[in-house]
């Protein structure tokens, strides 16, 4: 059997804590010097930049977000159908077909506004609204 003698404690440092305490007694103090850890920074710094960071996200999320209508815009529904644009249809020519009691004008802007058209060009098979009647 082999017989193993310890004649004292072995403590195994790093030198850390030494290097630390004499270069704490060693140094000047400077009155006033403030020194944050890492937790004091993240607080002094951090914080208030994640704070802000939040605040401009939700002041871009309130400019930035659809408009909700309250109540009643005060205009009356139109009674609409829905055309298939064949080839050679005009927004004018379908004014005239649906509403010829109307003034063309007026059912040509409800046409383009119900239809949100850019422009006055129609694809031939696409679905459109055209407000019918009086």
């Amino acid at each position: 059997m082999a017989q193993i003698a310890l004649t004292a404690p072995a403590f195994f440092t790093t030198g850390r804590a030494d290097a630390q305490n004499t270069r704490d007694i060693n140094r000047p103090r400077v009155a006033g010097r403030l020194e944050l850890t890492r937790r004091g920074r993240f607080i002094l710094i951090g914080l208030p930049v994640m704070l802000a960071a939040t605040a401009v996200l939700v002041l871009a999320g309130i400019f930035t977000a659809p408009v909700m209508a309250a109540g009643s815009s005060g205009t009356a529904p139109v009674d609409a159908t829905t055309v298939s644009v064949m080839h050679g249809d005009t927004v004018w020519d379908l004014a005239a077909e649906f509403a010829p009691d109307r003034d063309r004008q007026q059912v040509v802007a409800e046409i383009t506004e119900m239809n949100d058209l850019r422009g006055s060009v129609l694809v031939p098979g696409e679905q459109i609204f055209v407000p019918t009647g009086d």
